[in-house]
């Protein structure tokens, strides 16, 4: 019997670092890292090419849970959703198939992009991690990308989201902070419309932590020897795109940001009642 789990997360916390960790203590698993990823077969500049072309017709955005994903999660357009879970599931057990595992973890920002609903409809004996970080990490992590925040994101006014704000009045610092809140808020959403059962919180820094991560596995029910942890990864520093490293304008950010909440969302995140918002010395 197969199993799934899902990480609900913004990006930026800990997903390679988790995902070298299932590697490494749980066996029979598949840890996918946002996948699909793409190898291009061809050199530069030919490669770049042919990832767009892939990325487009083969791995598409879509498969990932980008592109129309988002504009249909936020038109509410289910039997679109519906078809691209039925083809990510296909995926999904392809690759299970191909490497004799039963045991499959979804390592991504993109799940709970659009696709959480569908997939969790269609499939058996799931499990959620919400894989969380300081939210002013998170936020100054991402701005060192400069990304497209709608690449990646719905538009924080859209009807579907479970805190809808206005986007042209967030600068873009809240614009991540509000991604910080939607994720935390979907993941117990979903743990009790679909009264998931294997659901854990995993804090970034307690990857590090062999105790911690010993207790998580056992609740989601993934077997595991003596557990063995590592520091952390930055992919951010090894990319070249500097140390996450935030000062008093991000902390600053995060009052106003947190000013901006009604106090029925605020209460529903319980992270906010001992957090800490202290700059990097």
């Amino acid at each position: 019997m197969r199993s799934y789990y899902f990480t609900v997360t913004t990006g930026r916390a800990g997903q390679g670092s988790f995902t070298a960790f299932l590697q490494r203590n749980v066996p029979n698993c598949y840890a996918a890292f946002e996948e699909p990823q793409i190898k291009s077969l061809l050199p530069n500049p030919l490669g770049h090419y042919e990832r767009r072309l892939r990325r487009r017709f083969v791995e598409t955005h879509e498969l990932l849970g980008r592109g129309k994903v988002l504009s249909a999660f936020e038109a509410a357009d289910e039997a679109y959703l519906d078809v691209v879970a039925a083809r990510r599931q296909r995926f999904i057990d392809k690759r299970l198939r191909a490497r004799d595992c039963t045991i499959y973890v979804d390592v991504s920002k993109y799940f709970a992009r659009g696709l959480h609903k569908a997939l969790l409809r269609r499939l058996p004996e799931v499990g959620l991690i919400r894989l969380v970080r300081d939210p002013i990490m998170n936020m100054r992590s991402f701005l060192n990308r400069n990304k497209d925040f709608r690449l990646d994101n719905s538009a924080p006014e859209a009807q579907s989201n479970l805190l809808r704000l206005a986007a042209d009045e967030l600068d873009k610092g809240e614009l991540y902070l509000w991604a910080w809140c939607e994720m935390y808020l979907r993941f117990d959403a979903l743990v009790e419309e679909f009264a998931v059962e294997r659901a854990v919180e995993i804090r970034t820094h307690e990857l590090e932590s062999a105790a911690a991560m010993t207790a998580h596995l056992d609740a989601l029910g993934m077997p595991h020897g003596e557990v063995t942890v590592c520091g952390p990864e930055n992919t951010n520093l090894s990319l070249g795109f500097g140390a996450t490293e935030p000062g008093a304008s991000d902390v600053a950010t995060f009052w106003r940001f947190l000013d901006r909440l009604p106090a029925d969302i605020r209460a529903r995140i319980p992270y906010f009642e001992t957090y800490q918002a202290k700059p990097c010395p």
